[in-house]
């Protein structure tokens, strides 16, 4: 079978989240051979922000990769602003982040960010595309880099769809695909086609595949499971957010078959995205790095 990397995902989207606790997450994630941390990205929810929080984590970690999946991009709507934060992120990580961006699909966060629910593709294409430069004092124009120029292949992608196959195609190292919520059997059959997009836009080698999951563990899985699930999804209603949390991977050898099931698929990474932040939640990673 395929080797595959774990990453972990940051507790920075579950309650009782606090530095301390964030500091010693990362570090002993780091420590444990964890490839990637992650961080979620929402807006009108209690979470930390996104890029601030890879940013601190930075300062405390030296080798582990440092991801957004997903980076809801189109709420940075300034371009300008939103391509130096990108750029000074990736100087602070060391070159060591990994910019997974969607459009997402909370018309809240859009709301509240004053940015237009309609516009958010034609505003990531704009984020992704190479920036006009304006005349220098001498009247030569600079060209200036875009955010795919910056990151090359650490420019991964979440959602799916034609748009998402497209931008891979042009601009990005690969697809995030959102595994664990009862998707599995889309989430293959998509990466067939982010596979005969890649080639067909004439790039070398492969598509770098990543899936997400939940996972939770410790004594009350199960129930921390059920709490942080009703409360991320409480948009979708109880009943689905009760579907939702039946997808969370509560025991250890139903972590390994969803590993081991997604290796042989052929993706590349699995991320664990936990529920809680108490540190018991690192026996989820410890369980899928065990061969």
């Amino acid at each position: 079978m395929k080797a595959i990397d774990v990453g972990m995902g940051l507790p920075s989207a579950v309650d009782g989240v606090t530095r301390e606790r964030l500091i010693t997450w990362a570090r002993q994630a780091e420590d444990m051979g964890a490839s990637s941390l992650v961080c979620t990205d929402r807006i009108m929810y209690p979470s930390l922000e996104t890029m601030l929080t890879l940013a601190a984590v930075s300062s405390v970690t030296e080798r582990v990769k440092l991801m957004t999946s997903v980076l809801v991009a189109p709420l940075r709507s300034n371009c300008a602003l939103f391509r130096k934060q990108i750029d000074t992120l990736d100087r602070l990580t060391d070159r060591r982040l990994v910019l997974g961006v969607g459009v997402g699909r909370r018309q809240d966060d859009y709301q509240a960010c004053g940015v237009e629910y309609t516009r958010r593709g034609r505003l990531l294409d704009d984020q992704l595309s190479r920036p006009a430069a304006p005349p220098g004092p001498d009247g030569a124009v600079q060209d200036a880099l875009s955010v795919a120029d910056v990151l090359g292949s650490r420019l991964l992608f979440g959602g799916q769809g034609p748009a998402t196959l497209r931008r891979i195609g042009r601009y990005g190292g690969g697809w995030v695909a959102a595994a664990g919520l009862g998707a599995w059997g889309t989430a293959t059959a998509f990466a067939t086609e982010v596979r005969n997009a890649w080639t067909a836009a004439g790039r070398p080698g492969t598509p770098r595949l990543v899936a997400m999951i939940y996972t939770s563990a410790g004594p009350d899985a199960h129930g921390e499971a059920l709490r942080h699930m009703h409360s991320y999804y409480a948009f979708l209603g109880k009943d689905r957010a009760e579907e939702l949390a039946s997808h969370v991977a509560t025991s250890p050898g139903q972590l390994v078959e969803i590993r081991d099931r997604i290796a042989e698929a052929g993706f590349d990474e699995l991320l664990l995205l936990p529920t809680a932040s108490d540190l018991v939640q690192l026996e989820a990673l410890r369980t899928a790095l065990t061969p």
